[in-house]
């Protein structure tokens, strides 16, 4: 017997690094996905594949390696079935790691929704939330937890760290998602310090457009919940300019934003921490190829994605 599960990917379309220091975003998942198998093993150890990141094994005490977070995320699929199991789990991921998406936390969710579906343990999406944001912390010190959620819930979140996401009610069948690679490599981790830092030399620069980032994050909310996807796509550009004023742009990420916006897209901006990873823009269905191909040449990547409404789903096979 095994079980199977999939979590989607997550952009931001708004609210990445002020959300940290308690500010509202706004996420919503694309369609994506990383994947896991989960079968029952001899012993108690757990065995993890990834086609990525290799094979290792772990025990009680185990730690260190890339794939120990999702070691992290079992264990706490363990705590909550209050018992150990050997198991030999192989995780899969079609999200472009390091490009603000959300991979670990998508791979983290699906493991555990594995687990807990081969243990026979019925888990909602916030507490599989909750152990993809154990393994998270292992991945990035300090994690907002909108990735978690985002992946677990599916849909668009309204996100403030230390309440609990709201589902955003929004049809998004007439826009899609664009995202474009940079190729640019980053620790998010580095970033979220980094921007810390300085909003720590500089409170009374920095304080005012947190504020505003806050106000914006609402105005977009707002904005979804009655279709009215041209001012979403204005307040991206907006937040975009924010989060080149807090540091994280760049050369590379300015000219992905600026000709996706030139070609049609209603808005673009960074997505996730910056300094390299993905830019999102948001178009209409049917000028989202158009959008793309003005981005192919120049991009690492570009993915046409429409948004996902599912979000971590697990299935119990043989």
């Amino acid at each position: 017997m095994k079980a199977s599960a999939s979590a989607p990917g997550k952009v931001i379309l708004v609210g990445e690094h002020f959300v940290v220091e308690g500010s509202p975003a706004i996420a919503v998942a694309v369609d994506v996905r990383a994947r896991a198998t989960a079968e029952a093993a001899e012993g108690d150890l757990v065995t993890i594949s990834s086609r990525e990141l290799g094979e290792a094994s772990f025990g009680p005490g185990a730690g260190g390696g890339p794939l120990y977070p999702v070691y992290v995320a079992v264990q706490e699929i363990f705590k909550r079935a209050g018992r150990r199991a050997g198991l030999r789990l192989t995780i899969e991921s079609d999200i472009p790691p390091g490009a603000g998406m959300g991979s670990s936390a998508a791979v983290a969710a699906a493991a555990a929704a594995a687990t807990a579906r081969l243990l026979g343990l019925p888990l909602s999406p916030d507490e599989i939330a909750q152990a993809a944001l154990a393994a998270e912390t292992i991945v990035h010190g300090k994690p907002s937890g909108i990735d978690p959620a985002v992946t677990s819930y599916g849909g668009a979140i309204y996100f403030k760290r230390g309440a609990k996401p709201e589902r955003i009610s929004a049809d998004f069948g007439r826009v899609r998602l664009v995202l474009a690679d940079s190729g640019i490599q980053r620790s998010t981790g580095a970033l979220v310090a980094r921007v810390l830092e300085t909003k720590r030399r500089h409170p009374e620069v920095l304080e005012p457009l947190y504020k505003a980032a806050a106000n914006l994050a609402e105005k977009a909310r707002s904005a979804l919940e009655r279709g009215d996807f041209a001012t979403v796509g204005e307040l991206m550009n907006i937040n975009h300019g924010m989060l080149s004023a807090l540091g994280v742009s760049n050369a590379k990420l300015e000219e992905l934003v600026y000709a996706a916006r030139e070609a049609g897209a209603l808005g673009a901006k960074i997505t996730g921490a910056g300094g390299g990873g993905m830019i999102v823009a948001l178009c209409w269905s049917e000028d989202a190829e158009r959008v793309a191909r003005a981005l192919s040449g120049i991009a690492a990547r570009t993915i046409v994605a429409p948004v996902s409404e599912k979000g971590a789903t697990s299935t119990l096979e043989g």
